[in-house]
């Protein structure tokens, strides 16, 4: 007896397509954690991208060579920092807070992690936090993004940044 060829080959090819989408993640999220602390007068910034999504998104915009976690390139480094600074800003009660690349690091398969250290010497008042976070909202559109806010070693509140609500306000008080 025959057995019909094209029921395997459907088979086969319904595995196949499968195993791609185990692989694929189709959330598309940022997580972070902002840390800030009155007395020492500065923060620290820790982001976490998907990095197939992140290292894609910036060769489109920025090419060069894939990006080596290991030993990131002037270049790589360059690249994080100005897009990051463009996506995300930090203010406590007016006063920019500019932000320094301190790390690049691959903390598992595809996970890459950016931190970066702020100085707040010239902020007197800590009563009010604003953050914009538009961490890959251009890319893809269902881009969310989670912000962990700590002051003074409390956490304060998680911030959820969406593509009609990129602006956050908190009160630090």
């Amino acid at each position: 007896m025959m057995r019909n060829p094209y029921k395997y080959i459907l088979l086969f090819t319904l595995c196949l397509i499968s195993s791609f989408a185990i692989k694929a993640h189709p959330i598309k999220i940022t997580t972070g954690k902002l840390v800030v602390d009155s007395d020492s007068k500065s923060c620290e910034l820790t982001l976490n991208f998907f990095a197939d999504d992140f290292e894609s998104t910036l060769q489109k915009e920025f090419p060069q060579l894939p990006f080596n976690y290991n030993d990131p390139s002037d270049e790589m480094k360059s690249t994080i920092d100005n897009y990051v600074v463009s996506q995300v800003s930090v203010s406590i009660d007016e006063v920019v807070v500019v932000f320094t690349l301190k790390t690049i690091a691959l903390i598992e398969d595809n996970v890459c992690q950016v931190t970066f250290t702020g100085n707040l010497a010239a902020i007197d008042q800590f009563e009010t936090l604003t953050i914009k976070n538009t961490l890959l909202f251009d890319a893809f559109d269902k881009q969310s993004n989670i912000l962990h806010l700590y002051f003074n070693g409390d956490k304060v509140e998680i911030l959820q940044f969406y593509p009609t609500i990129p602006v956050r306000k908190q009160s630090l008080e």
